[in-house]
């Protein structure tokens, strides 16, 4: 590459490609519910007053103070989040189609794995460890679809380690309080387009005779971080009566200092000496949401109580993600993103039917808001708006093409024994037939419009065993 052009662009050239890098978690809405599959059965309803058993390590510390003895529970959940694209129209910098498909089969089948332990430690204390997953999500387009240089593979995931401990005051309220240590692993990648971003920063001719032209030379980008951090969670369990209990939790932000490793595959030789376009480090952060919980269980009579709860989850703390090259100094610029996602709401309801002593059948529907910006927003919809200051216009990305969660749930508890306990829970949620996406991506314009039709389905499987 002639010496000229790397001191005219090299510069503005790296940071315009390094504005369409993915961003470790514009996924809008990666939160898991699925901490127990009992609640699972009852599309998560009452969780914080259930306090059945230890998976109220999770759901409200202080409800193991209306546990008795000693008991491990372990279980699974296998998720099948599916999302089907259908293009209205994608076209690069330049105004020409894409090319590839649509996508594929978005979503992956994973899900999260949780295990408890609990234990009295006299008539007022009750001690208890849990282990579960919070926040997930995996998706995977087609490598030559018209999403490559959005989004190819995206997987995070967030390991929760939660030691608690409850006090019953008296028989009425109890109180819990638990420690979050958390270990977060974040890999994504994506397509870079070179010869657009060429383009962009040089005319048209020069790059073509440099052989740069849009959708003409792609390199792959692939980033993989991890990071810890701490926070707690409280509750109150207060029975009003013997049929009646109503809890509240609440849990902290967590911040993760992320860090680990980028590299390019495929650069053109004339990219080679840019220092953007090197393997190197990167750093970032990411703060997870505060959770709130509000719940109440009501027992009808001997065979049937009844559960309800509302949820609020802070989203908007995660208000922009600011990437950080290592090779900053010489050059590569951090790519800062904003996200706009808001704080949302969750409203469930459920009840079980205890048939016999041996069996118990539950059901429950749920009302799940994202916190996805609206796609039609004015930032959502023309990068060149002066008022927009986002590198990449916040709303629903194809990270995570998500939307509302309408719930609805079954479940079953077969007691084997005194001590043996298995629990079957599925759940299917509908997130909507038509969810507008417009994006536009910050570095190469290309810029996609469609729906997407999604769905997922939900099957958990645990075993509880009381010593």
């Amino acid at each position: 590459m002639n010496k000229k052009y790397t001191a005219n662009w090299a510069v503005p050239l790296a940071a315009a490609v390094v504005a369409a890098l993915p961003v470790a978690a514009s996924a809008a809405n990666f939160q898991l519910t699925e901490q127990s599959v009992t609640s699972l059965g009852r599309a998560h309803s009452g969780g914080a007053a259930a306090a059945e058993d230890s998976s109220s390590i999770w759901y409200n510390p202080a409800g193991l103070s209306n546990l008795s003895g000693t008991e491990i529970l372990g279980g699974y959940s296998l998720i099948r989040f599916n999302a089907d694209f259908t293009k209205t129209s994608a076209t690069d910098a330049t105004g020409q189609p894409l090319s590839g498909g649509e996508g594929g089969k978005v979503g992956k089948l994973g899900g999260p794995a949780f295990v408890y332990f609990s234990t009295p430690i006299n008539d007022k204390l009750s001690f208890g460890f849990g282990i579960t997953t919070p926040f997930g999500l995996a998706t995977k387009y087609d490598d030559n679809s018209i999403f490559r240089y959005q989004a190819i593979y995206t997987s995070v995931l967030v390991v929760n380690y939660n030691p608690t401990i409850a006090w019953k005051i008296n028989d009425d309220v109890s109180l819990g309080f638990g420690l979050d240590y958390q270990h977060m692993d974040v890999k994504l990648t994506n397509d870079v387009d070179y010869g657009t971003a060429c383009f962009s920063q040089l005319a048209p001719a020069t790059c073509t005779s440099i052989g740069l032209t849009p959708q003409g030379h792609d390199g792959l980008f692939s980033a993989q971080a991890s990071g810890t951090g701490t926070g707690w969670n409280a509750g109150v369990l207060w029975k009003i009566n013997s049929d009646n209990r109503i809890g509240f939790s609440y849990r902290s932000s967590v911040k993760h200092d992320l860090s680990g490793g980028a590299s390019f595959t495929n650069v053109p030789v004339q990219f080679a000496a840019i220092p953007q376009f090197q393997a190197q480090g990167i750093s970032s952060n990411f703060k997870t949401p505060q959770m709130w919980s509000l719940s109440y269980a009501w027992q009808i009579d001997p065979q049937w109580t009844a559960f309800a709860d509302w949820s609020y989850t802070g989203w908007s703390s995660f208000d922009k993600l600011d990437i950080a090259f290592a090779n900053k100094s010489q050059g590569a610029n951090d790519a800062v993103v904003d996200e706009g996602l808001s704080n949302v709401n969750r409203y469930s309801v459920g009840a079980d039917f205890r048939f016999n002593d041996a069996w118990t059948f539950r059901g429950g529907v749920a009302l799940d808001l994202t916190p996805v910006p609206d796609p039609s927003a004015p930032c959502n919809t023309a990068a060149s708006n002066p008022a927009c200051t986002n590198d990449l216009n916040a709303s629903r990305t194809a990270r995570l093409p998500d939307g509302d969660r309408k719930w609805i749930s079954l479940g079953a508890t077969w007691r084997v024994s005194d001590h043996s306990q298995w629990d079957i829970g599925y759940a299917h949620l509908f997130l909507g037939s038509s969810l507008a996406f417009n994006q536009t991506n910050g570095a190469g314009e290309d810029h996609i419009v469609g729906t997407f039709k999604a769905d997922a389905d939900i099957l958990g499987v645990s075993y509880r065993y009381k010593f």
